[in-house]
This record gives structure tokens, C-alpha cells and sequence, in this order.
């Protein structure tokens, strides 16, 4: 069997589309479903930090996505036993501040790597200020007992002598112990002032000077946007949660009751709702960690066991400055067969994650990357399943970038993610399979980049009828230079075009299709797999041109080829930018029960909502059909413009499902229209838009 490979990008990429008219197939033995929706109420993203007791009394911080999976436990900082508690996030969440099991107190990356001490001597609690550059705790003090201190939050070992790096918040003594600090964004810092069971809410608002602002509270915690605050107060003999506004006017909501103590909120990132710890009494053993939405009531327990969570910042995950486009030559970062990318060869299995360093290798720079372009491919699978590719350190999300059918299956799709803060991508697969990633491209927070330009799909060859080719019929181990620039609204200046590439009708069992810059030497990656007889496989390619404005095709195997372009790039400075996004789903269908009907057009709200701004020229969608029971075709266009002669973008037989990323013009009502000519379900995910 060839190997799967993956297309090269050159100096820019200019996106086709191929599409072609389909026939019922015989339909693939096991189907796998894609991604399944977000349940109502569903965890917001942000990977959550929390504290691990353990049954010999002893705790460590750990964390975890929201639904539990990739748990993972420090190791202690000083030496001990003891792996430290009390976790708290900075502002941009790339480090993790606690508590050492030491008496001190440091900070971890997400992944609870690179552990960095600060300083000794604190009770805990820790907590950022806005800008990061300095942690505030609550550290001993002989009289009264404990005062709110701060320390630098960079690492400078030779600075940190005993409890030498701590310096007082207040000037003076507020007259009493002070505990549990919480800062809003604009550095207002809250605290508990007096022992627990007999204490207020006090303030410093920005001046260190401290004040009364709620009276009987304590363990506040202010709102992501620092409107609001959290804290509790004893109701009837146990401590129940409150909400209140945070610069202490109106009055206190009460949100939990009953005859369990409900302690330490924390805000959810999104604002929704709270994390706090339950307890029937006062065994730190017995103390099992919540998540409460306020809206809906609902609550349901922390997965893994935590208790004092917190959860990363929003911001992590917020859509990045606009960003233009470099091409890289293809890399081949991550192949399981090999062991490439990961400790060891062999098959991620039926539930597994990968992670994946990107940042930094294979000509990525190690910061300014805003998303990556991979081409990421599956062989040798043992059944049905999908991939899902994000970033690494936020929660995995519900959608999913890759489907296959059944077993001994090859196949392919183009990915466009969002690049975190530490610079990793994880591929998680529900299916038992081998997985291949290639980086074609990525994108930059700055001009130095290409810029894009959508267009109203153009059919550019088919081989069934001579178009962009001699004569009419498959195409068999041999290459098509297909003429670019000039032609079909692409200016003479485009250093990349965007192709979707379909194989239509394949006569042979496997092969592929490599597109690449022509005049040059075909790369070792490739664009599209097949590996049935008759398949219908479409995928999107970002290919630079050539020096003659060309680009080259070139068949492994016997199959007709069909192209159409979505777009092109350019250094023109005019040109739209890349904002990444989610990834977040848009669409499905199956939540209502309701298919596609064949023949028929849904229009898809884009922009506008789901946090995309109005006004965006293309969005780039991952467009996925399933549960449908004939051969068809899926077509995307700006509403308000006549349907394409030709460009479809999802192709299928009967009982497959199958995605395909696509970049598609957006109407001047934010919309994109999705027209099927055969009845299907079809599931919508966004990556990421462009802007002018």
C-alpha cells in the first residue's frame, strides 16, 4: 500500500475546490458517527487546575480538561511528599501558581512542567495581580496572624532566600488576619479580613489602603469581567454560597442551602457559574469538589476528583489579532508508525490523546503563531471513528476534523487550529488507528505574512470533460500542469492558490493525488488518499504557484480529477486576514432530528454570533455529512449570490460520513448557504474567519 503523504505548501497557498456529479456506490461496512454536539449546559473551555487529596492526608495540584480526560499530577517542587494545593491561574493562563507542600510557593506551566519556586513562608491562597507580574499570598505574620504579602512572579533563584523576596501589601496592619485575596482585571484587590465564621469582605482599591466593603463574609472570589463577587456566609450553622455586586452596593444573593457547608467558589471562566467545594462536616478527606450554573441551577460534580478548582482564563482560547499566512515546506511532524513526534511507534488507541509540540519546529516560530495548517491523515484504521485536533492545555472540544468509515481505511483531511499558549496541538481518536501530521503553513499575529482573497468557486479542470486538460478521461500515474494565475479572476500576482481536489469514480484500490508549485520537484507528502475502488474523496489544498503561474497535479493511481478555486493569496496589503476561532460547532442537524432534505438550501448564520464579528469576508468551516442513505454532494456560497455553476465541497456514496474543510466567501448578511441534491445530515464546525 503507498504511503500516506501529505501536499507541500510553498510561498503561499490559493484554496480549489474540486467537485464532482456522484453515482450510488456501494456503501462502506461500518459507519462512524462525527464528534457528538455539546450536551445543553456543557462545560465552558479552559483546562481546570484544582487540588488532589489523598488518602494519607497529603495533597498535590493537578489538572484536567472539564470532562476529565488527560489528568495529570505534579510532582513535588521542593523534594516532599506533599505536591502543594491552593491553585491559581495567571491573567493570560500560561502559568499555574500554588502553594508548595514546602511552606512556599511557585508556579508550573499547564502541564505542570517547569516548576519555578518563588518564595517561603506563605499560608496560601495565591493569586495573580492583572499584569502578572507579581503574586499576592497570604503569609505569616506574628501579630495578627496572617497579613497579605507579595513576591515577583518571575524566577530568580538567587533571589530567593528564605522569605527575603516577600514584601507586605499594606503598609500597616489592617488589625487583623487576612486571607483568600481575589484581584479583578483592573486591580482591585478583595479579601477575607478576621478567622473563618467571624469575617468581612475587605477591599484595597488599588491605593493599599484596606476597608470594609461586605460585612459577614469571607472566601471571595470576583468574576472574570470583576463585576461580581463570590464568597460565602454562614446560614444556620453551615457556609452556603452569595453573590453579590463587587464594589458593594446592593444586596448579597444567597445560591446554595441546605445542611452541607458549600466553601471556596470560583468562577467559572465564562462567568456562568461557580466552582466551590461541598462538605457534610469538616474532613478535608470527605470534601468533594462542585460546579454550579447559575442560570439553570445545574450541578454536577468535578471529574477526577478536585476540589478547589479553577479554571483557565477565556482569554487563552479568545480569537487572536487578525494574521497573515506563510507557507512552510512540508514537514512531517507527527507519523505513529514510527514513532515521530511521540516516545514510542504504534497505533494511538480507541480513546487516546497525542500531544504534539509545534511551536518552534519546522520552521514555526516559538511565539506570534496564531493557528497552524496541518494535513493530518489516518491509515491502517480498525474501524469506524474520528480525530479531533486542538490545542493543547484547553479542553478538548466537541468537534471533530477527520471521519472514516471502517476499517483498513486511508484518508485525509486539511486542518486549520488555533496555536496555544505552550505551543502543542493534541489529536485525540476514538478509534483504534495510525496517525500522520504534516505542517503545510501558519499564521502570524503581523503583516509579514500573505493575505487572503475568497472568490465564487470556479471549476477549473475535470478531466471527465477535457476541462484544463487535452483530452477527456482518467488520469493514470502521470501529472497535470494546470495553469493558475491570469486565469478565472486570479491575479497574476497570487503566490497561492486554494484547490478543492476531488478523485471521482477511482479505478483502482489506492492511491493519491499530490499538488505542488510547478517546475518543481513533487513533494513527498500528498493532498488527497483513496483506498477503495470508485471513491469519492474530496480535500482542500493550499498550494503555491509556480514561477510560470502554474501549479502541478500529479496522479498515483487511475482516477478522474476534478479542481475547483475558493480563493488566493497575495502580498497585497489590501487582502483579508486570519482570525482563529474555537474550534466551535456551528451545525448539526441531528440535535433536531431533521436531515437535509436532497435538493434543498439551509442557510447557516456565521457572522454575527458565536463571538465572529460582522462584516468577515470568508469563514473557514469543517463541514461533515452523515446518516444519509444515497450518494450526494454538499455545496457552500455567499448568501445572497446564485449557486455555483459548479464547486461542490463534501462528496459521498450512500451510508458514508466524511468532512472536508472549506474556505467559503461569506454574504454581506453573514451568512453561507449549504445546499445538498440528496438527503443528509451535515454538521458545521468553525475554525476561524477572515477580515479586511
Amino acid at each position: 500500500m503507498n504511503r500516506p503523504r501529505l501536499h507541500r505548501i510553498g510561498p503561499v497557498a490559493v484554496a480549489l475546490s474540486v467537485s464532482v456529479a456522484l453515482a450510488t456506490l456501494a456503501a462502506p461496512v461500518a459507519q462512524a458517527a462525527p464528534a457528538a454536539p455539546a450536551a445543553p449546559g456543557a462545560e465552558s473551555a479552559g483546562l481546570l487546575v484544582g487540588t488532589k487529596v489523598h488518602p494519607d492526608g497529603g495533597a498535590s495540584t493537578a489538572t484536567e480538561n472539564p470532562d476529565g480526560s488527560r489528568y495529570i499530577e505534579a510532582t513535588s517542587m521542593g523534594g516532599g511528599t506533599d505536591q502543594g494545593s491552593n491553585p491559581g491561574w495567571s491573567p493570560d493562563g500560561k502559568r499555574i501558581v500554588l502553594q508548595t507542600g514546602e511552606g512556599g510557593m511557585g508556579t508550573y506551566a499547564p502541564d505542570l512542567t517547569d516548576p519555578r519556586p518563588i518564595s517561603y513562608g506563605i499560608e496560601g491562597q495565591p493569586v495573580f495581580t492583572p499584569d502578572g507580574t507579581k503574586v499576592i499570598a497570604s503569609s505569616y505574620s506574628s501579630v495578627p496572624a496572617f497579613q497579605l504579602k507579595w513576591s515577583p512572579a518571575d524566577w530568580n533563584p538567587m533571589d530567593h532566600q528564605g522569605e527575603s523576596n516577600l514584601q507586605p501589601w499594606f503598609a500597616a496592619s489592617t488589625g487583623d488576619s487576612d486571607s483568600s485575596p481575589t484581584v479583578s482585571p483592573t486591580g482591585t484587590v478583595l479579601f477575607q479580613h478576621g478567622a473563618n465564621g467571624s469575617s468581612d469582605i475587605w477591599t484595597d482599591h488599588g491605593n493599599h489602603t484596606a476597608g470594609l466593603l461586605i460585612a459577614n463574609g469571607g472566601r471571595p472570589h470576583l468574576s472574570p469581567d470583576g463585576a461580581t463577587v463570590a464568597f460565602v456566609r454562614t446560614v444556620a450553622g453551615n457556609t452556603q454560597l452569595f453573590v453579590q455586586a463587587s464594589d458593594g452596593s446592593g444586596t448579597a444573593t444567597q445560591v446554595t442551602s441546605g445542611a452541607v457547608n458549600h466553601d471556596r467558589p470560583k468562577w467559572t471562566s465564562d462567568g456562568l457559574g461557580l466552582f466551590y467545594n461541598a462538605n457534610p462536616g469538616t474532613d478535608f478527606q470527605t470534601t468533594v469538589g462542585h460546579r454550579l450554573v447559575l442560570a439553570t441551577k445545574a450541578d454536577t460534580l468535578t471529574p477526577g476528583g478536585l476540589i478547589d478548582v479553577q479554571q483557565q482564563p477565556a482569554a487563552v482560547s479568545a480569537p487572536a489579532t487578525p494574521a497573515t499566512f506563510h507557507s512552510t515546506t512540508p514537514t512531517r511532524l507527527l507519523d505513529t508508525r514510527s514513532g515521530l513526534g511521540r516516545p514510542s511507534a504504534g497505533a494511538v488507541q480507541a480513546g487516546g490523546t497525542v500531544t504534539l509540540p509545534v511551536a518552534g519546529l519546522a520552521g514555526i516560530p516559538s511565539s506570534g503563531v496564531s493557528a497552524v495548517v496541518l494535513n493530518v491523515t489516518v491509515t491502517g484504521t480498525t474501524g469506524g471513528g474520528h480525530v479531533t485536533v486542538w490545542g493543547d492545555a484547553t479542553a478538548r472540544p466537541t468537534t471533530s476534523n477527520l471521519n472514516w468509515d471502517r476499517a483498513g481505511q486511508t484518508i485525509s483531511n486539511l486542518v486549520t487550529v488555533p496555536v496555544p499558549v505552550d505551543g502543542a496541538l493534541d489529536f485525540f481518536t476514538n478509534s483504534t488507528t495510525q496517525v500522520i501530521a504534516d505542517v503545510q503553513g501558519y499564521y502570524t499575529r503581523d503583516d509579514s505574512g500573505a493575505t487572503f482573497t475568497g472568490r465564487t468557486p470556479t471549476r477549473v479542470l475535470d478531466t471527465r470533460t477535457a476541462l484544463g486538460t487535452p483530452t477527456a478521461g482518467p488520469i493514470s500515474y502521470r501529472t497535470i500542469d494546470l495553469k493558475i494565475n491570469g486565469q478565472n479572476g486570479v491575479p497574476a500576482g497570487a503566490t497561492a492558490v486554494v484547490l478543492n481536489l476531488t478523485t471521482a469514480f477511482t479505478a483502482n484500490s489506492e492511491g493519491y493525488l499530490e499538488a505542488y508549485p510547478a517546475g518543481t520537484t513533487p513533494p513527498t507528502v500528498s493532498n488527497v488518499n483513496w483506498s477503495s475502488t470508485g471513491a469519492l474523496i474530496s480535500g482542500l489544498a493550499i498550494v503555491p504557484v509556480g514561477a510560470d503561474g502554474s501549479v502541478s497535479i500529479k496522479v498515483n493511481g487511475t482516477t478522474d480529477v476534478v479542481a475547483d478555486v475558493f480563493g488566493y493569496f497575495t502580498a497585497d496589503a489590501a487582502g483579508a486576514r486570519f482570525s482563529s476561532t474555537g474550534p466551535a460547532r456551528l451545525l448539526d442537524t441531528r440535535t433536531t432530528g431533521k436531515p437535509v432534505t436532497g435538493g434543498s438550501t439551509l442557510p447557516l448564520q456565521v457572522a454575527g454570533a458565536n463571538g465572529v464579528p460582522s462584516g468577515i469576508t470568508s469563514v473557514v468551516l469543517n463541514l461533515t455529512v452523515t446518516d444519509n442513505s444515497g450518494a450526494g454532494f454538499l455545496e457552500a456560497w455567499a448568501d445572497g449570490t446564485p449557486r455555483p455553476p459548479a464547486g461542490s465541497n463534501v462528496n459521498w456514496v450512500a451510508g458514508q460520513t466524511i468532512a472536508n474543510q472549506v474556505i467559503v466567501p461569506v454574504g454581506a448578511d453573514g451568512k453561507v448557504n449549504l445546499y445538498v441534491n440528496s438527503t443528509t445530515h451535515v454538521i458545521a464546525d468553525i475554525f476561524g474567519y477572515f477580515g479586511n
